[in-house]
C-alpha cells in the first residue's frame, strides 16, 4: 500500500529490505546451499571448510586452494539450478590467512571489515570494524533527519529510527 492509499501488487519478489526476504532466503538457501555443502562439498575436499551464511549473504573459507578453486567453479552452476546468481562485485576468491597476512586485503561481511593484525604481543589477531561506506552511509542517515528536525523545539523531537 503506498502512502496515498493506493495498492501496488508486485510483479514478482519480495520487497528489498523487507521482513520476509531474510527468512525466505535463509529457508530456501538452507536447501540450496547449506545442506549441499555439508553433504556434497566437505566431504569431497582434500581439507577443511566453512561456510558462514546470514540470509543470502555468505562467506566460504578452505584450507587448500584447490578445494577453494573448485569450489568457485562449481557454486556457480549448483545456484543456476535454482535461479540464482552470485553478485560478481561481491565474489572473489582471495587468500585470508593469518600465517600469510595478505596486507591491505580486506573481507567485508555483514556491515564489517575485517583483515590479520597483530596484537600488542605481535600474535597474529583478526581486526573487525564497521565497513566504510555502511558508516558513511549512517552518518549521511543521520544529518538527514538531523535537517528534518532541528527547527523543532527540543520536546517536539521524535526518537530517531
Amino acid at each position: 500500500m503506498q502512502p496515498d492509499g493506493r495498492v501496488e501488487r508486485p510483479e514478482g519478489g519480495t520487497p528489498q529490505g523487507g521482513l520476509v526476504s531474510p527468512v525466505l532466503a535463509n529457508i530456501y538457501l538452507h536447501h540450496v546451499l547449506d545442506i549441499w555443502f555439508e553433504k556434497r562439498v566437505k566431504p569431497n575436499l582434500k581439507g577443511e571448510a566453512l561456510l558462514v551464511r546470514y540470509a543470502d549473504d555468505f562467506v566460504c573459507a578452505f584450507r587448500y586452494r584447490e578445494d577453494a578453486e573448485r569450489f568457485y567453479r562449481t557454486l556457480p552452476k549448483r545456484l543456476g539450478k535454482f535461479g540464482l546468481e552470485l553478485s560478481p562485485e561481491k565474489t572473489q576468491l582471495m587468500r585470508f590467512s593469518r600465517f600469510h597476512p595478505s596486507g591491505k586485503r580486506r573481507i567485508s561481511f555483514l556491515g564489517f571489515e575485517l583483515n590479520w593484525g597483530r596484537d600488542r604481543q605481535k600474535r597474529p589477531r583478526l581486526h573487525r570494524r564497521t565497513a566504510k561506506k555502511k558508516l558513511v552511509q549512517a552518518v549521511k542517515a543521520m544529518g538527514e533527519w538531523i535537517k528534518q528536525f532541528r527547527h523543532l523545539p527540543h520536546k517536539d523531537f521524535p526518537d530517531y529510527p
